[in-house]
């Protein structure tokens, strides 16, 4: 029978395994994107803290609740981005495309970057539920790559065909987390 510690160290592996299924039949590979350099730190933000699990601590019961709440969100995030870009053609993280078109449906309408953000919470909710200071840290390079990763996607859009339209969406979303201030 699993005990509620062994279940509790699972649920970060199998949220994670899920995302990156999902990642593998939804966005465009071409050639040469899994030795792309500026996406190598999806991988890292993934098992630096399901590695850090290890180093962790056990919280009371009630934070590693807080935690399983959160990578529940971060699932329901990440599929909520999925479901609204069904049909169109996204590339994998740091790929060096031209954006086409500007996609502003399901959590698009609210942050520019769901996918990054979900990836955030659940690494996020992994330490919250396994805490230690290197799953911190991890954590807190995550959200720094993801920022640097973000801020260059939108660069492409500068020099893309939808640069206008681009701006104005801009102005009105967060890059990772919600604007709730416009």
């Amino acid at each position: 029978m699993l005990s509620s510690t062994r279940i509790l160290g699972l649920l970060p592996f199998v949220t994670f395994f899920w995302m990156i299924v999902g990642a593998t039949r939804i966005f465009t590979r071409t050639p040469g994107d899994m030795v792309n350099a500026r996406g190598l730190g999806v991988g890292f933000s993934i098992w630096g803290p399901l590695a850090a699990t290890q180093l962790g601590t056990r919280p009371p019961l009630w934070v590693s609740g807080v935690g399983v709440a959160g990578l529940a969100a971060s699932l329901a995030l990440f599929h909520w981005a999925a479901w609204s870009i069904r049909g169109r053609t996204f590339s994998l993280a740091g790929h060096d495309d031209v954006p086409q078109f500007v996609h502003r449906t399901g959590p698009y309408a609210y942050i520019r970057n769901p996918f990054y953000a979900s990836y955030i919470v659940a690494g996020t909710s992994t330490i919250v539920m396994w805490p230690s200071i290197w799953g911190a840290v991890i954590v807190l390079l995550a959200i720094g790559y993801y920022e640097w990763l973000a801020r260059y996607e939108e660069g492409k859009f500068s020099g893309s065909p939808v640069a206008a339209e681009y701006a104005e969406y801009k102005a009105r979303t967060g890059r990772l987390f919600p604007r709730f201030i416009r």
